[in-house]
């Protein structure tokens, strides 16, 4: 069965139905219009996307991601490392975790401390 068959079927049955006559040649063009209307109802009742449901998303996953994040082993949390060199110091900025005291806990088996305050486990 075809989709046209298909159509004039349906038609054949609604008019029945409902007490509508048509000739076979009427049941065929009404079935094609159907087809063609069926076609093109998606663009007649287009709706597009809600750009607030990938905005969501993608802050759904941010907030993961911040959630996931542990503190530095490297400089204990607080961003920034400290290097002694006798009488003088020098204080930067921690390059694991970039001066956030926190990193993914993703980031390898080197970074597996848990300060007091992370919800990691």
């Amino acid at each position: 069965m075809n989709r046209n068959d298909y159509w004039c079927e349906a038609l054949a049955e609604s008019f029945s139905e409902h007490g509508v006559t048509a000739t076979d040649e009427q049941l065929k063009s009404i079935a094609r219009d159907m087809e063609l209307a069926r076609e093109h109802e998606s663009q007649a009742f287009y709706v597009p996307e809600n750009p607030m449901v990938g905005e969501n998303a993608r802050l759904a996953k941010a907030l993961k991601d911040e959630q996931d994040k542990i503190g530095c082993l490297e400089c204990n949390g607080h961003g920034s490392v400290t290097t002694d060199f006798g009488v003088r110091s020098s204080t930067s900025r921690c390059d694991w975790c970039n001066g956030e005291g926190k990193v993914s806990s993703r980031k390898g088996p080197r970074h597996v401390w848990h300060s007091p305050f992370s919800t990691a486990k």
